[in-house]
């Protein structure tokens, strides 16, 4: 597929109407990337398998994108960002790769100032921030600490991780190391767990191994599920291809033994 047609149908997915390169188009991509990709675990599990053959743990542009609009699926925040990344650069943005220690990719655009895009965290960024002025955000799932300071950038989950954020630009080809770390299964926590999350009838819902959360404006509902019923939320509630769940859960089952 040439990228003028695959561009217009990232767009479409992404209900985005071409547009001026600014921050009012930057931020309705990010808003409805938030809202229409899901953070997932099953498509690292099935690229670890193509990773241990040839070296390369990322897909192709072209593969990541017929996940998310074909298979209901999305990746974490290696495959988010390059997906975004080259959709960005496509419309004409300046944007750049920044890395999170330890261990989390995101994106710099430089408009008037530089922006920090996050669409790899299932955090609530719905929007663009300036990347060098504090901010936090709420949720019913979360409270987002984004400090900085005359030393760092700071970013702070609670509940959850601290990381350190470094505004430069970096090169994947740099990050290799850091990539076949994540797609180490004695290292990566997150290749060990069957995740999806995702935003289902608007509301914040996290599956995490056989557990379901989700994040109403009244309150959090969590309910422990079966095989089966695990099944189905991914299949028929998430909208997650059946045969890549059963492909990703036969791998994870022979590594998990």
């Amino acid at each position: 597929m040439n990228n003028a047609k695959l561009i217009d149908n990232v767009l479409g997915f992404l209900s985005v109407k071409r547009g001026d390169v600014n921050l009012e188009l930057l931020n309705k991509l990010v808003r409805n990337h938030q809202m229409k990709v899901k953070w997932e675990t099953l498509s690292k599990i099935i690229d670890w398998e193509k990773g241990e053959r040839t070296g390369d743990f990322l897909p192709s542009v072209e593969t990541y994108f017929e996940r998310v609009i074909e298979k209901g699926m999305g990746g974490t925040c290696w495959t988010h960002s390059l997906g975004f990344h080259w959709l960005l650069s496509k419309l004409g943005f300046s944007v750049h790769y920044v890395y999170m220690d330890p261990g989390h990719l995101c994106l710099r655009v430089d408009l008037d100032t530089a922006y920090y895009i996050d669409v790899g965290y299932c955090a609530p960024l719905f929007q663009s921030y300036p990347m060098f002025e504090s901010f936090q955000v709420l949720d019913g799932r979360e409270q987002f600490n984004y400090v900085v300071s005359n030393e760092m950038i700071k970013v702070e989950r609670k509940p959850g991780p601290t990381k350190t954020l470094n505004p430069e630009p970096v090169v994947l080809r740099d990050l290799q190391h850091i990539i076949k770390r994540s797609n180490d299964w004695q290292a990566s926590p997150v290749l060990r767990e069957i995740q999806v999350y995702g935003y289902i009838d608007g509301v914040p819902t996290h599956l995490k191994n056989n557990i379901i959360k989700q994040y109403f404006k009244y309150g959090k509902i969590e309910c422990e599920l079966n095989e089966e019923e695990r099944e189905e939320w991914i299949i028929g509630r998430f909208g997650i291809d059946k045969s890549i769940y059963l492909n990703a859960l036969s791998v994870y089952k022979e590594m998990m033994k």
